[in-house]
């Protein structure tokens, strides 16, 4: 066992340095982007962006939800307040979601998650909401793809650039 031991701690010894070497050292360069083209990044963004705000205005307006648009880009409405404690910086929260593409398709159906805002992974707009919650509240929310899982999904079941329809619960506040 011992003997094993020592053979991957050379195998690591002699491999790990290997990993440390920079692009440039490995004879690759840094890909330089002009300012054309980050113009036309940033324009494609905008573009997607203003894609994704009419499509989910859209949405809201088919299916008369009185829904709000935050500052933060995310819409929202709370469909029961609860009576509990409220999160703040630090809090633990334990919320059991529903998510949908706005075409109906449920991707998770009663997925439960425990994070903590600003600390554990969550979407950035589960992070956005986190504040507006208090234990027993019931609330709907709608995030773009820049709030929920950007543009490759989550690899799973929420395809790439997905707007998303959460409805949470939450069930616990520590």
């Amino acid at each position: 066992m011992n003997c094993l031991l020592c053979k991957i701690a050379v195998v690591l010894t002699c491999c790990l340095p290997a990993c440390h070497h920079s692009a440039s050292q490995n004879g690759l360069k840094p890909v330089e982007i002009s300012r054309a083209e980050k113009n036309a990044m940033r324009d494609l963004n905008r573009k997607m962006v203003e894609k994704d705000i009419e499509q989910i205005e859209t949405y809201i307006k088919e299916n008369r939800l009185p829904m709000q648009r935050s500052a933060d880009g995310y819409y929202g409405m709370i469909t029961k307040q609860g009576a509990g404690r409220w999160a703040v910086d630090g809090s633990t929260l334990t919320l059991r979601m529903t998510i949908r593409l706005l075409d109906g398709t449920v991707c998770y159906k009663d997925s439960v998650q425990t994070f903590i805002p600003g600390k554990t992974t969550a979407i950035p707009g589960l992070h956005h909401v986190a504040k507006l919650l208090q234990k027993g509240t019931m609330a709907r929310y709608i995030f773009p793809p820049s709030m929920a899982y950007g543009f490759y999904g989550d690899g799973r079941r929420i395809p790439q650039r997905s707007i998303l329809e959460y409805d949470i619960e939450v069930l616990d506040v520590q």
